[in-house]
């Protein structure tokens, strides 16, 4: 899968402005969105959950410079389904849409091609320039990977989880529910015992054979419940 990106009619006149005057435009800031936008190039601004300044750039050719858009993942806080690229002045001068949404946690790295006559002409980076970022594009590269890994690794790892957590539960639950069938027996033969040893009435042959009776079969509701 890949991504896609266009400059919106805002941008293009922004272009043909600063061509026509011998200025130049300078892209400044971004912001993601958890929004599924639509790729319009009449639209004026996007509802992003984070706005950053670009945090550098590349120039490719003289037609082509490459913007790097990243979120460490301790600030990404949600989705990312959409960018906006603005300039200086609040224009938004391109949208972008990665193949994939970015998900929250995790580095969220664009990296946003822009393909226009003489453009390295007529963008000023004197903001960005390139040399003295302290990040590389390689890196960004290795840690939107790893991020994504880590991401289906905590993901296997939450349904391990839930997995040992139902087995446990069943586990625990049997053997707690036999323990309370084994008091429960003890206790009645307790109590059956203590009965019979007050009936007054009953000889002690007729109590011992009761109690004998009980005893027995009180074993063997234990030994069918230590089964289960």
């Amino acid at each position: 899968m890949v991504g896609s990106s266009i400059v919106t009619v805002d941008g293009i006149n922004a272009f043909a402005n600063a061509s026509a005057s011998g200025t130049s435009i300078k892209p400044k800031y971004f912001k993601f969105s958890s929004h599924n936008i639509n790729m319009d190039p009449t639209i004026k601004d996007i509802d992003g959950w984070i706005t950053q300044e670009i945090n550098l750039y590349q120039v490719i050719n003289n037609e082509t410079v490459e913007f790097v858009c990243d979120v460490a993942p301790t600030r990404a806080v949600d989705y990312t389904r959409s960018c906006g690229l603005y300039l200086e002045d609040g224009t938004l001068f391109m949208i972008a849409k990665p193949p994939y949404p970015f998900p929250p946690g995790l580095r969220q790295t664009f990296k946003i091609q822009l393909v226009y006559q003489n453009a390295s002409e007529l963008i000023n980076f004197e903001y960005l320039p390139f040399s003295e970022t302290e990040q590389s594009l390689s890196i960004l590269d290795t840690n939107t990977q790893i991020g994504l890994l880590t991401y289906e690794v905590k993901e296997d790892i939450e349904k391990l989880k839930q997995r040992a957590d139902a087995i446990y539960k069943k586990e625990v639950g049997d053997k707690n529910e036999l323990k309370s069938n084994i008091n429960r027996v003890e206790s009645g033969l307790k109590s059956e015992i203590e009965r019979v040893e007050k009936a007054a009435h009953l000889d002690v042959l007729n109590s011992n054979a009761v109690l004998g009776n009980l005893l027995f079969k009180t074993r063997e509701k234990i030994e069918k419940i230590k089964l289960i």
